[in-house]
């Protein structure tokens, strides 16, 4: 009886944890039911992450920025101050002068739509016959530039490079209203604006690589020769004498027809004023033998051929010992006639001319160099050869 009565109260014991964990159940399961006040945002899908951690899209900026047309023009302030509306895409131009034609033919020769001035037969053995075909132009600074020749030439923009002058803007402003032709000034007036001034253009003209390779080039010439010409001792520095025409047309110092002796460290010996235009002036045979030069060096096309056979020209040491030379010339004389580019390689030759055991230089290679760089052109062995027999050391 006892029996009957405790396994009663087991079962009632066994049932009642039965029925309270199928409440507990039936208590979760309807925990999991979705009413409609906790329904899932519609802005999330399935998968992804909440709306607050998604980036999310400007309404001014556009979804594929690569589809979207690229403003035709910008706006950009020249080195005279002006600031001017310009195409992005230029393939049309047209220099100002010389100076400007010799910088836009080492980086865009062929997007030069005419020349300040032409090339002489001997200019053009060093460089694409393109370049003779091309109309002349003339010159601004010259006086000779023809506004209606420029106008058929039809360029995207005109360009003028050099030293700002004080009527820089409004040289610009006049070819501008005059022509319509969108105009720029940018400077150029010694050996690190060079670099600035590269790099400025090849970003106007799209020719970002070749402006880049033009700078470097500039930029290492001021290393390995400025910069280490610095060091020489004033008692070691070479007297210079530049003259031209006769011989006795010095070119005289601190101007940028002579700039390079500057840069090689060297002294130019004609301090005097410039009295003809170019920075030079006349001068005596008198005036040459006080100064007693250490080097003489003759601009191409005067008397360095027959020097040594004048007698009054025996009385300068320099000539009698043989330290006289001609500068290099094609397409354009290594010391800056024009003053532009050209004196880069100027200042490599002179330093090697000048201090050949501080600047050992195969001029041979550097010139093969610089005019693959500058000029695009592969000098010849006989081209070379004509280069530097009359400006080397004898």
């Amino acid at each position: 009886m006892k029996m009957k009565m405790r396994m009663k109260k087991i079962l009632a014991v066994i049932f009642a944890a039965l029925m309270l964990m199928l409440m507990l159940m039936a208590a979760g399961c309807g925990g999991e039911e979705t009413t409609p006040s906790q329904s899932v945002s519609p802005s999330i899908t399935p998968g992804s992450q909440p709306e607050a951690q998604t980036p999310q899209t400007s309404p001014t900026q556009s979804e594929t920025p690569s589809e979207t047309p690229e403003s035709p023009t910008f706006m950009f302030t020249d080195s005279a101050g002006r600031e001017v509306e310009l195409p992005r895409n230029i393939e049309r131009v047209a220099p100002s002068g010389p100076l400007a034609q010799i910088v836009l033919f080492t980086l865009v020769p062929d997007k030069l739509v005419g020349l300040s001035g032409g090339f002489a037969e001997e200019q053009l053995e060093f460089m694409d016959n393109r370049m003779a075909d091309l109309p002349v132009l003339g010159g601004y600074t010259q006086g000779t530039l023809n506004l209606e020749s420029l106008m058929v030439a039809d360029p995207q923009i005109f360009i003028d490079i050099g030293e700002v002058q004080n009527d820089s803007a409004g040289d610009m402003d006049g070819i501008q209203d005059a022509t319509g032709i969108t105009a720029i000034f940018v400077q150029m007036d010694s050996l690190e604006s060079m670099i600035t001034a590269y790099e400025t253009l090849g970003m106007i003209l799209g020719a970002e690589d070749q402006a880049q390779k033009l700078s470097d080039y500039v930029a290492a010439t001021i290393s390995d020769v400025v910069e280490a010409a610095a060091g020489i001792p004033e008692n070691e520095r070479a007297r210079v004498f530049y003259g031209q025409n006769d011989g006795l047309t010095a070119v005289v110092d601190e101007t940028v027809h002579s700039d390079v002796i500057d840069f090689v460290n060297a002294i130019n010996v004609a301090q005097i004023e410039s009295t003809i235009r170019g920075g030079a002036a006349e001068i005596s045979m008198e005036q040459l033998i006080l100064w007693a030069p250490d080097v003489v060096l003759f601009a191409p096309d005067s008397i360095y051929d027959d020097v040594d056979t004048r007698p009054e020209w025996s009385a300068i040491g320099a000539i009698s010992a043989g330290m006289y030379y001609e500068i290099p010339l094609g397409p354009y004389n290594w010391m800056g006639r024009p003053p532009s580019v050209n004196r880069v390689i100027g200042v490599r030759w002179l330093a090697n001319l000048l201090y050949p055991d501080m600047f050992p230089f195969d001029m041979a290679e550097e010139a093969r160099e610089y005019y693959r760089l500058f000029y695009h052109w592969e000098l010849t062995d006989a081209q070379v050869s004509d280069l530097l027999a009359k400006s080397t050391l004898k």
